[in-house]
């Protein structure tokens, strides 16, 4: 379990399902990372899954349909361990059921599609699915410690 939200410090962002709204998150995400002192590379980490999620939704989960909500949430239930999550009001979709990509040898092209979730599989610590009641909630998890063992 990622975390149940009990004690925790919590700031949020909301957008609208349209592309350009994602340009908020780079700057939003730098605030969170000089409040709590997240290092550039948990940062990095946070903005590149943030940025495929939401722009999966958008162009996926609500089919271009704009004006459709996107509630981003940031919060930290203990220290050097930080917790994206993201609601949205799209069909049903849980990421973590989407099958592992094989690899791709070194005389094959990258496929297109499905990158995304290969992304957050490989850049984020923990990955929690809900299904609500109005929608999807995913939870990804960034650990500072994990981080520091990855970078030696």
């Amino acid at each position: 379990m990622i975390g149940n939200g009990a004690n925790e410090s919590q700031d949020q962002l909301v957008l609208r399902s349209r592309l350009p709204e994602i340009a908020k998150v780079a700057p939003w995400l730098q605030d969170r990372a000089r409040q709590y002192a997240i290092p550039w590379n948990v940062q990095f980490a946070m903005d590149l899954c943030l940025e495929e999620v939401l722009s999966n939704i958008i162009r996926h989960g609500y089919a271009g349909a704009e004006d459709r909500p996107l509630v981003v949430k940031f919060t930290m239930p203990r220290s050097r361990y930080f917790i994206i999550v993201v609601d949205d009001e799209a069909p049903y979709f849980n990421p973590l059921d989407v099958p592992d990509l094989p690899p791709v040898g070194p005389n094959q092209q990258m496929r297109v599609g499905g990158q995304g979730i290969r992304l957050l599989r490989r850049f984020a610590d923990a990955l929690e699915y809900e299904r609500t009641a109005t929608g999807n909630q995913l939870r990804i998890g960034f650990s500072v410690a994990a981080s520091e063992v990855q970078m030696k």
